[in-house]
């Protein structure tokens, strides 16, 4: 079969690439020197887009949810939207942070 006839050619290929990655230096789970680690800018900002919708419609659809249930009509679905939009907001802004390395909590010596 095909299948059979491969699988030596995998592992011969990671026994050579075993070898030439201790040649030169580099452990098993280090990337190459210049090796692209920051995600692209297009990815960044789809994540970012689908934080903050995520937040606003997540709230919007538990605030509907509650208004129907207790017969409440705008009350929670405006609470909850806006709660939702914050949460989204906030998580969009976690994620720009982590991607530019900023400590979340800045030392309390200043």
């Amino acid at each position: 079969m095909a299948g059979e006839d491969e699988a030596p050619k995998f592992k011969d290929f990671d026994a050579r690439m075993r070898r030439l990655r201790g040649e030169a230096g580099l452990s098993r789970d280090e990337p190459e020197p210049g090796a692209e680690s920051r995600p692209s800018i297009g990815g960044t900002g789809v994540q970012v887009g689908i934080e903050m919708v995520a937040g606003v419609f997540g709230g919007a659809l538990i605030g509907y949810g509650l208004d129907r249930w207790l017969d409440t009509w705008p009350i929670f679905f405006l609470v909850m939207f806006f709660l939702g939009a914050a949460a989204g907001m906030l998580n969009a802004y976690r994620h720009i942070r982590r991607l530019s390395n900023v400590p979340e909590e800045r030392s309390k010596d200043r």
